[in-house]
């Protein structure tokens, strides 16, 4: 008892302003020998709060690409709209369609800075070789006609025009008279082989076969065909198989004979 009332008498010497964290200090010594006795009860000191250690820094292996990225949005989006779907609640659904809007907004902003360095960089602008609008069409498409015109005006003075086909052939019947429409009307000169030696629609004037198509590499063509004949290669071009019609081979004998491949696309 009178060890108590001691500790309290200096409990009361050292006041309220000390009491706090001196007493304390008494406790961490009591292994040391100075015991306050059992009728005090140290609380255990609590450990200072350790800072976290702060990440380390990334190195450049370990960024994200812009590929990454790009999948990490899709991923996310994905992922939003299954969980609607799943659990359409207020909640979800809204958090998808923000999710959902910004991806738009993304591709918004693309959009128009991909149109703006067109409009600004001409050598990028494809519609300038192939336009798209009714007005600069119709210009390209003049100035084309008059180009197919000129490259079929010349054409016989290297490639000579081969027609194949026989007297049972449906597609023969509507495509042979076509051709010499075609042909009159572009001062084309074509050979006419029928493969039966029968006289062809169109093409009364048609010699019979007589191994001509097997030896062009042309045996087993499907018919009607049209084919150009390089006289400075001795190569056979095909223009088509199948019924055509003058547009479409008026196009096709300019790109085979007037226009370099993969300049035209």
């Amino acid at each position: 008892m009178t060890r108590a009332l001691a500790a309290v008498g200096v409990w009361a010497a050292l006041g309220a302003s000390a009491a706090g964290g001196e007493w304390r200090s008494w406790c961490a010594d009591e292994g040391s020998g100075a015991s306050l006795g059992w009728h005090f009860y140290c609380d255990r000191a609590e450990d200072p709060p350790q800072a976290e250690p702060p990440p380390p820094p990334l190195s450049p292996g370990d960024a994200q690409s812009a590929t990454e990225r790009i999948e990490a949005m899709r991923r996310a989006l994905e992922e939003a709209r299954a969980e609607a779907i799943l659990d359409p609640s207020p909640a979800n659904v809204t958090a998808y369609l923000r999710l959902q809007q910004k991806t738009l907004q993304r591709a918004a902003a693309f959009s128009d800075a991909f149109r703006r360095t067109v409009w600004a960089t001409p050598e990028l602008d494809y519609t300038l070789r192939r336009p798209v609008g009714a007005l600069a069409k119709q210009v390209w498409s003049d100035e084309r006609r008059q180009a197919r015109d000129a490259a079929l005006a010349r054409l016989g003075e290297r490639y000579g025009l081969i027609y194949l086909g026989h007297a049972g052939c449906a597609g023969c019947r509507v495509f042979g008279p076509l051709l010499r429409a075609f042909a009159t009307r572009h001062g084309l000169d074509v050979l006419a082989v029928s493969l039966t030696g029968e006289a062809l629609e169109g093409w009364p004037e048609a010699v019979a076969d007589q191994g001509r198509a097997a030896r062009l590499g042309l045996g087993d063509a499907p018919v009607p065909a049209l084919v150009l004949f390089d006289t400075e290669t001795k190569r056979v071009l095909p223009v088509g198989f199948g019924v055509m019609a003058e547009d479409e081979m008026a196009e096709r004998i300019h790109a085979l004979t007037a226009l370099e491949a993969g300049h035209d696309y």
